[in-house]
């Protein structure tokens, strides 16, 4: 059984992207603006540049790794349970969970609960 293209989108951004600092896949692998949903209706678009830079502040200034603990996808959204480990602040451990939809092949909406410190259990 073959995975749904948004789960392969979402596997490749998180690998390559995040944990390999491949910054410039970017360009193809999110829409510009990526639009990412928080609580209390706040919603903040990132461009192409300023997700690189939050993306390259996080691999480099934090160390940051990123493990998928469940991905649940179908052609058009995917939903990632996933641990982070930031390796040059002190190994901190976080968790989260997060919800995209994809929009002509790039991740387009981002809705994430609030990081918790820890990794999933």
């Amino acid at each position: 059984m073959s995975k749904p293209a948004a789960q392969i989108l979402l596997e490749r951004y998180g690998d390559e992207v995040n944990n390999e600092g491949k910054f410039e896949l970017i360009w193809e692998r999110c829409a510009d603006p990526i639009v990412r949903h928080d609580p209390d209706g706040k919603t903040t678009n990132l461009s192409h540049d300023e997700q690189i830079e939050r993306v390259r502040m996080g691999v480099e200034k934090m160390g940051v790794t990123i493990s998928r603990v469940v991905t649940c996808a179908n052609e058009t959204s995917v939903t990632s349970v996933w641990n982070m480990t930031m390796t040059k602040h002190n190994d901190t451990k976080m968790c989260g969970i997060e919800v995209f939809t994809v929009e002509e092949g790039r991740l387009a909406h981002c809705w994430n609960t609030p990081y918790a410190e820890g990794h999933w259990g």
